[in-house]
């Protein structure tokens, strides 16, 4: 993992956890991308931070890792949950810098030690002879010509400033983002390799897991490529092993595309059961001599699942009554 350099400006982090994630139809925090969930990557990103605080609901309480907060009201969107998290830094010795993060961006790690890196370079009166660097309140990653605003380094007193501003000018709650931060002198910093892409979607989730599985049959790492297994293959070989199963037939992709169809297309709790059941029935097709019967039964599984419309319940009927 990269880490920020001994001469990077001091930073405090804000990651934001508290959004709906209506796309997706599961709280994002918790849901595993290119195998840890996403509130991870975001906490490995920050590890240079003084202080950290996530700003999200209850469940995600870990009072040995970060502070936990609310936005106020919940669902109030990005901008009440900057200023939430501004609001639980107080009390100690801030840093100059904050790192503001969403907590959808699983290379979260690989931008931030560019945007201090853009940050220190832009601090200070420049060298002896040259004239003095610009001033900046703002480091944020720009993708594609749009700005990242959720992935930026931004100038406490600045922003401190601006939330005090918006909530003299409309509030906070509900605010978009750029009326935040898109009046601060900022510096851009180019995200040409995507690692600023977020994840909203089934069919992100799955792209940030094919990029991160890095290639060999069923997921696993090529020879040579061992140290970089994610925690997910790491378990799938410690399970294959304790269960006397050769890893390499467990096709790690396949598998979770399955699970996502049936969670999306079905309902939550579809996908383990429905991943047993085709689990089951590729074991019995591979002990009576069956070709290929994982991927037959995942394709057919996943076809049902992705054609799959559910009956409307009668009235009065609760789900589940015979």
């Amino acid at each position: 993992m990269t880490t920020p350099d001994a001469a990077a400006p001091a930073f405090d982090a804000l990651v934001l956890a508290g959004g709906r994630a209506s796309r997706l139809g599961t709280p994002k925090p918790g849901l595993v991308v290119a195998g840890r969930p996403l509130l991870d990557h975001a906490l490995a990103a920050t590890a240079g931070a003084r202080a950290t605080v996530v700003v999200g609901p209850d469940e995600l309480a870990a009072p040995h890792r970060y502070a936990l907060t609310r936005e106020d009201p919940p669902f109030g969107g990005p901008v009440a949950g900057v200023a939430a998290g501004l609001a639980a830094l107080d009390g100690g010795d801030p840093a100059p810098w904050v790192l503001v993060l969403a907590c959808d961006v699983p290379r979260a790690v690989e931008a931030v030690p560019l945007l201090l890196d853009a940050a220190r370079t832009a601090e200070g009166a420049g060298d002896a002879g040259r004239e003095p660097r610009e001033h900046v309140d703002a480091v944020r990653a720009v993708r594609g010509g749009r700005d990242q605003w959720l992935v930026g380094l931004y100038r406490r007193t600045a922003l401190d400033a601006a939330v005090t501003r918006l909530r003299a000018d409309g509030g906070v709650d509900g605010a978009p983002a750029h009326r935040l931060l898109g009046g601060l002198a900022a510096r851009r910093v180019d995200d040409a390799a995507g690692t600023t892409l977020d994840v909203d979607t089934w069919q992100d989730a799955d792209d940030h897991d094919r990029r991160a599985r890095g290639a060999g049959p069923g997921g696993h790492p090529r020879p040579g490529q061992e140290a970089a297994m994610t925690n997910l293959e790491r378990w799938v070989d410690a399970l294959a092993a304790e269960l006397d199963v050769d890893p390499d037939v467990v096709d790690i992709g396949a598998v979770l595309d399955l699970a996502r169809d049936a969670a999306h297309n079905v309902e939550r709790p579809a996908a383990p059961l429905t991943t047993f059941v085709a689990g089951y029935v590729a074991g019995m097709a591979a002990a009576e001599g069956g070709d290929r019967p994982l991927e037959d039964v995942l394709d057919r599984a996943s076809e049902l699942a992705l054609a799959w419309s559910p009956a409307p319940e009668l009235p009065g009927t609760d789900a589940g009554e015979a």
